[in-house]
C-alpha cells in the first residue's frame, strides 16, 4: 500500500487578532509587562497550531514572526517542532519562509481585520501610518487576502486562519475552505468579547490537526490577471511620492496603482510602498 504523504506547514504570526488583545499599548514592542503578557499569548497560540499539526503527521512547521518588528515570538518557549523566521528586513515580508522547503499548507495565526472594517479591533491594513484602504482588482481587500494571494503564487492554499469574527468573516468570503477559530468579536476599535487563551489554543490544536488530516480538499486563492492593486493613502504627500516610484502611477489625490500579471511583483511593490509611504 503506498503511504500517504502528509503535507509540511508554514504559519504565519501576527498579534492583533489573538485572545484576549485589543489595544496597541498592548502589542507594540517595548519594555511593558502588557507587551510581555501579549508575546507570551502569540507564543501559545502558535504552539498550539503546532502541536496540532505535527500530531497529525505534519511533517514540518515553519514559522514566520510576521508581526512589527517580527521578534515577539518568544523563542525558547516554542514548541520545539516548529523552525522559527524572526527578525525584519524580510523579503516575503509577512510570509517569508513560505518559499523555502515547499511547504503544502499555509496557517495564518493571530490575523486582524483590514483597515476600515466597521467592527475590527485595531483594525489596519499593514501599515496604518500609510494606507487608508487597499484594493485587489476592486475589491477591498485586507492583509489575509492579500497575504492568500502570495501563498496562492507559490502552490500553497490557507487551510487556517485564526482571529476576531471580523477577520473570519473576510476568510469566508475569499477562502472558505479554509478552517476558522474565532479568539474573540470585536465590539469597537479598541474592545471586544473575548474567549480565554486556553479555550483559543485548545480550539487551535483541533483545527489544525484537522486541516493537516483534510489538506486534499484545500485550494489556493484565485485572481484574475492582470492584478491591479490600487491603495489610497493617508496623505496627498505619501501618494505623490509612491507615484513617482518605478511601475507605480498617481491615479487621483491619495490614490496609486500597480498592475501586474505575477503576485510577486504586486507583493513586492506594495512593501516597497510601504516603505516609500512611510518616510514621505
Amino acid at each position: 500500500m503506498e503511504k500517504l504523504q502528509l503535507p509540511s506547514v508554514f504559519i504565519s504570526a501576527d498579534i492583533e487578532g489573538c485572545a484576549t488583545l485589543v489595544h496597541w499599548d498592548e502589542v507594540m514592542p517595548g519594555p511593558s509587562a502588557a507587551y510581555a503578557r501579549a508575546c507570551r499569548i502569540m507564543t501559545g497560540e502558535v504552539n498550539a497550531a503546532t502541536r496540532g499539526a505535527l500530531a497529525a503527521g505534519a511533517r514540518d512547521v515553519v514559522v514566520n514572526d510576521a508581526h512589527s518588528s517580527m521578534r515577539n515570538l518568544v523563542g525558547q518557549d516554542l514548541d520545539q517542532g516548529a523552525r522559527l523566521v524572526s527578525g525584519r528586513v524580510k523579503p516575503l515580508y509577512m510570509l517569508e519562509g513560505i518559499e523555502s522547503d515547499g511547504p503544502e499548507l499555509a496557517f495564518f495565526i493571530g490575523y486582524h481585520g483590514a483597515i476600515g472594517d466597521r467592527d475590527a479591533v485595531m483594525g489596519h491594513t499593514y501599515s496604518p501610518r500609510v494606507i487608508f484602504e487597499c484594493r485587489l482588482n476592486g475589491q477591498v481587500v485586507g492583509e489575509l487576502t492579500i497575504n492568500a494571494a502570495l501563498a496562492a503564487y507559490f502552490g500553497v492554499p490557507v487551510a487556517l486562519v485564526s482571529g476576531d469574527a471580523t477577520t473570519l468573516g473576510e476568510a469566508e468570503r475569499n477562502i472558505p475552505w479554509a478552517l476558522r477559530v474565532q479568539t474573540k468579536v470585536s465590539m469597537s476599535y479598541f474592545a471586544a468579547q473575548c474567549r480565554s487563551p486556553q479555550a483559543v489554543c485548545d480550539a487551535l490544536q483541533e483545527a489544525a490537526a484537522d486541516a493537516v488530516r483534510s489538506h486534499e480538499r484545500m485550494r489556493c486563492f484565485e485572481l484574475a490577471r492582470p492584478i491591479v492593486l490600487e491603495i489610497d493613502t493617508m496623505t496627498t504627500s505619501q501618494a505623490g511620492a509612491i507615484g513617482r516610484a518605478a511601475g507605480f502611477a498617481r491615479t487621483a489625490t491619495r490614490t496609486v496603482s500597480f498592475t501586474s500579471s505575477d503576485m510577486a511583483e504586486v507583493y513586492n511593490a506594495l512593501v516597497t510602498l510601504i516603505a516609500v509611504g512611510a518616510a514621505a
